[in-house]
Parts: C-alpha cells; sequence; structure tokens
C-alpha cells in the first residue's frame, strides 16, 4: 500500500500544519527551503527513486495547492523525515535549494515577484473569511439534526460497536499506542481531492454517512480513543474544511478505518469489505420534511459561501502559479540529480 497524505491545509479556521503530529518519534528531519514546491518536488522524486530502488518505503506528502507535486517523505524504518513549507519544526536540519534557481534570472523579475506576492494574500484571507461562514452556517445546519436526536439509540449503537471492533485477540504492539495525524483532503482548482483510497486499500473499512450533527466525527473519536485505551496505533485525519472534526481513523494494527463519507468526499463502497454505518437512522423520523424549508434555506446560504469560498481559492491560486512560474523558469534541471545524492549520503 502507498501511503500519501497532506499534513497542512488551508481551513475555514486558517492555515493549519500538522508536521509535528505527523512525525512523533522520528528522530532525523531534514527541511527542503525552497522558494516553490516544483524544486522541492524534482529533489523529492529523485531521491524517492533512490529510496525505492533500496526497498525502502517510503510515506509521501503532497502539497495543498498542488497535490500533483512532493513536498514530503517520511521513512519510519530510517526514523528520518524529509519537509518543506513556511513552518519549520524545532531542530530539523535547514537544507537551502537556493542553488537548484539562477539567481540572475530571479533578480530580473524581483518587482513582478514583490507585486504577486502582495496580491496573492488578500485571497487568501478572503477565502478563509468565506469558509468560516460557511463552518458557521453547517454548524447551524447540524444543530436542526442535533436538537433531533435519539441520544440514548446512538450511545447504545456506539458502546455496541465499539465492542465489535475490539472483540480480537491481536494483542498490540509491546512499546505502547501512537498517535499520528494528518489530512487525507485537500481543495483545488478541480474541487474537492482525497487519498482515500491509496490510505484504505486493504482494510476493513465501515463508511459513515449521515446529516451534520449526527454524530459521524463523534463515532470516529469515541473509536480512536477506545483504541488508543487499548493500546493500538491511531492514524487520526482531521477534516481540512473543520480541523476540530475527524473525517477518519485507521486503526493499522487491526486492519480496518472508519471514515467520514458523507459531503464534501462523498465516498462510496469500492471494495467488497466496506460496509456503511447510516447516522440518519438516530434522527427523529421525518424531520426532514417537518424542517424541510429552513434546511433548503440553510444549505442555500451555505452553498454560497463555499462557493465564494472556492472563487477566491482559484484567484489566490492563480496568482500563486504565476508567482511560480517565475521562480520555476529559473530552475536549474542538473542540479536536481546532485542534491538528491547528497540526500541520500545524510541517509547513509
Amino acid at each position: 500500500m502507498t501511503v500519501k497524505y497532506f499534513t497542512d491545509a488551508h481551513s475555514a479556521v486558517g492555515y493549519v500544519n500538522l508536521q509535528n503530529e505527523n512525525l512523533m518519534g522520528i528522530l532525523h528531519i531534514f527541511h527542503l527551503k525552497s522558494p516553490t514546491e516544483q524544486g522541492v518536488h524534482n529533489v523529492l522524486e529523485q531521491l524517492a527513486c533512490a529510496l525505492l530502488s533500496r526497498q525502502l518505503k517510503p510515506e509521501y506528502i503532497y502539497a495543498i495547492l498542488n497535490p500533483d507535486l512532493l513536498a514530503g517523505i517520511v521513512i519510519r524504518e530510517l526514523s528520518t523525515a524529509f519537509t518543506s513549507g513556511k513552518s519549520i519544526i524545532t531542530d530539523a536540519k535547514v537544507i537551502d535549494l537556493a542553488p537548484l534557481y539562477d539567481k540572475s534570472t530571479i533578480k530580473e523579475k524581483q518587482d513582478d515577484l514583490a507585486e504577486l506576492e502582495l496580491i496573492v494574500d488578500p485571497f487568501y484571507q478572503k477565502m478563509t473569511m468565506h469558509f468560516n461562514a460557511a463552518l458557521h452556517i453547517r454548524h447551524e445546519w447540524g444543530n436542526i439534526y442535533r436538537d433531533r436526536m435519539h441520544v440514548d439509540q446512538a450511545h447504545q449503537f456506539q458502546a455496541q460497536f465499539i465492542t465489535r471492533l475490539f472483540e480480537t485477540k491481536i494483542p498490540p504492539h509491546s512499546e505502547g499506542p501512537r498517535l499520528l495525524k494528518r489530512f487525507s483532503d485537500t481543495y483545488t482548482l478541480d474541487g474537492a481531492c482525497d487519498f482515500i483510497p491509496e490510505l484504505t486499500t486493504g482494510l476493513k473499512r465501515y463508511l459513515i454517512k449521515g446529516p451534520p450533527g449526527s454524530g459521524k466525527s463523534t463515532l470516529i473519536k469515541a473509536i480512536a480513543n477506545q483504541a488508543m485505551t487499548k493500546g493500538y496505533d491511531v492514524d487520526l485525519y482531521p477534516s481540512s474544511f473543520d480541523p476540530n472534526t475527524l473525517n477518519m481513523v485507521i486503526v493499522p494494527e487491526l486492519s480496518f478505518c472508519l471514515l467520514n463519507a458523507t459531503e464534501p468526499d462523498n465516498q462510496v463502497p469500492s471494495f467488497l469489505t466496506d460496509e456503511v454505518v447510516d447516522t440518519d437512522a438516530f434522527i427523529k423520523t421525518g424531520t426532514n420534511q417537518r424542517c424541510a424549508f429552513i434546511l433548503e434555506e440553510i444549505e442555500s446560504k451555505y452553498t454560497k459561501q463555499m462557493t465564494l469560498a472556492l472563487t477566491a481559492m482559484k484567484n489566490a491560486h492563480t496568482y500563486k502559479k504565476a508567482l511560480n512560474d517565475i521562480y520555476d523558469d529559473a530552475l536549474m534541471p542538473e542540479q536536481f540529480m546532485i542534491i538528491s545524492d547528497q540526500l541520500m549520503d545524510r541517509l547513509s
């Protein structure tokens, strides 16, 4: 299984970075300092090929602005990671990728770069503002269902479901539980993007479906807590839209995962062993009919704010791409292999 994910997000509460939470226990961290994702990607792509040729199994971290580009690599067998981005982890060894770029080309475009930098940030701020407005509307949406929920039924199901999942003779490893956090999804120019199929291949998947406020994230959190209590490793995936809620939990030692299969992910059963858990069953019958008018109004407001947020994001990405193109035109391809070889030497 190829492990792919993101460690940061432009969310409804602002920019969030989970690099520290994803690298718990990693001893050797190298931070690649670069003005663009392309330079980092080209170096990491060469490095990944070298690692695979040595039968190592790297995890791949991708850039949220362009999920086709590598932003980091983690080699847990070697307790080593290569990261990038604005946030530099304490004690990380910084590797400057400036030698990849032709200085004279960049110097000629300094005024254009400065102008684009000023244009980009306000669009990201506008995007966050509209995402945040959409989040508040979603909470209002969820309150309608929370107020009409059979709480006792939900609690009873949760207790029975936990018992079922942990009826196993597989003991946890002796080192104690390990908790990692990262994102499985992001928003791109083409809409929502996720690595859920790659992350969940070979696992027993429980797809949780239901309206906002019906207990999907609460159920995922309860399973994660139970796994940790019993000593199992846990991989947690918060929502990149609202990092205070959970989209997925994977318990690797027991080979199962629970994931939010509703908007924006809209996951559908894809494997023979997939099982749907419908939290709509805990909502009082007739809620959608009785609250049809207000639900329609809320959904309309939510869609409007999400559209405005995604429009601002597209504008930000457009200008960010123009900025990156200036740097990328200054890249010197002959340097990629040299730096990748230097990184392999550090690994050795």
